[in-house]
């Protein structure tokens, strides 16, 4: 219950200490976290993860932090049978947010990321890597016409000795469930956006 996470946070903290990647993006031990969750009309993706359909993947776009997005993380979720000793798998990249609807849209290609990686001095493995998830995420989308349909919000804090994840806990609270695309109007994708226009009301 809402009235117990004190006492469970004060719990964690004694085996625990509070993990911040970021000072500036945290207000207290949180930070707000969105995750824009993208499916087509007939929920393609929601319905294969809840049937943990082999291979089943889910899609979304999350960013940190309050206001105007600073940075997108596309992520792609794969589920793997545990029966057969798989583990199921997340992986994820960045763009810059100005980059996001024209990488959906098919018209950021490949090369262009790569070639502002190379710039960056990664590795060519970690190109590969990233070509290859890039590649297949924009082809999802293509294929099975995914647009952004419902996003998760909600104040995390995480516990977990710096850079060792080898036990983590986090804590969310003041969890929402918002409607991406406005009931009258345009779509997210009709109006050049990837996740809800912030000065629409949002009705309960």
């Amino acid at each position: 219950k809402t009235e117990h996470v004190s006492q469970v946070k004060h719990i964690i903290l004694q085996h625990l200490p509070v993990f911040q990647v970021r000072q500036d993006l945290l207000s207290g031990d949180s930070q707000m976290t969105n995750s824009a969750y993208f499916d087509n009309s007939q929920l393609e993706l929601y319905h294969g993860r809840l049937e943990k359909r082999p291979q089943a993947i889910a899609l979304r776009i999350r960013w940190y932090g309050l206001g105007e997005p600073e940075l997108a993380f596309i992520e792609r979720k794969t589920h793997k049978e545990s029966w057969k000793g798989e583990i199921s798998v997340k992986e994820r990249f960045t763009l810059p947010p100005n980059l996001v609807i024209p990488f959906l849209k098919g018209e950021l290609k490949a090369e262009e990321a790569v070639e502002a990686l190379r710039q960056k001095g990664k590795t060519e493995e970690e190109i590969e890597k990233f070509r290859g998830l890039f590649e297949e995420v924009q082809r999802v989308v293509d294929v099975k016409q995914l647009q952004p349909l419902m996003r998760t919000q909600y104040m995390r804090v995480a516990f977990q000795i710096p850079f060792d994840a080898t036990v983590r806990v986090s804590l969310d609270t003041n969890l929402c469930m918002i409607r991406e695309n406005p009931e009258h109007g345009d779509s997210c994708i009709e109006s050049d956006r990837w996740f809800r226009d912030p000065t629409l009301p949002v009705p309960r």
